[in-house]
């Protein structure tokens, strides 16, 4: 009898561990809908996607500048130097959690959303609903695809949107550290 009680015990908290990054992603699911970025903020390492999302940007600039039709520009290289203070205080803007709730929810990110829905946050916590759009009605991380990729990474895809949401283990829980753009790859 005690050696079922242990097995059981065993199980449950496998099944739990195993479970994790799934309730990760819904509890962000929640907090995007909710527009709660104090929630939203406790599933993200801004750092690592910050670093993600300019490493992309600027290895997709260097696509262009390097491409045929911009080889010969001798204002190129100009270009790409004043680039990187520009991707910085872009994602500086971007990268924060009404940012990453616009991108979950599928959307593009724009400065005018993402103060909309910080507007929306302060009201919220003075008990003043959404104007607009309903946060119900949206459906951040809908028709995904979620999977393990190692016993530390987990991706949520979106290949409609061309997105996929990287998770790594963090201890017991689970953060965002990628939020990886495929149109950005393929430049």
């Amino acid at each position: 009898m005690k050696k079922t009680l242990e097995g059981a015990a065993i199980f449950l908290v496998a099944a739990y561990v195993f479970a994790l990054p799934y309730i990760t992603v819904h509890q962000i699911r929640q907090a995007v809908k909710a527009r709660d970025s104090v929630a939203l903020s406790e599933h993200i390492d801004f750092p690592s996607v910050r670093l993600s999302l300019k490493d992309q940007l600027n290895a997709a600039l260097m696509g262009k500048i390097q491409s045929d039709e911009m080889k010969d520009n001798p204002f190129a290289a100009l270009g790409m130097m004043l680039a990187g203070p520009l991707v910085d205080k872009m994602l500086e803007a971007y990268v924060t959690p009404a940012g990453i709730g616009q991108l979950l929810s599928g959307k593009k990110p724009s400065m005018l959303g993402v103060k909309k829905i910080q507007q929306e946050t302060a009201g919220a916590a003075n008990n003043v609903p959404p104007t607009g759009e309903s946060a119900t009605e949206e459906k951040p991380l809908a028709d995904v695809t979620l999977g393990y990729k190692t016993a530390s990474r987990f991706e949520v895809e979106d290949q409609k949107k061309g997105v996929r949401v990287v998770l790594r283990r963090n201890g017991v829980s689970w953060k965002v550290s990628d939020i990886i753009f495929s149109e950005l790859q393929s430049e």
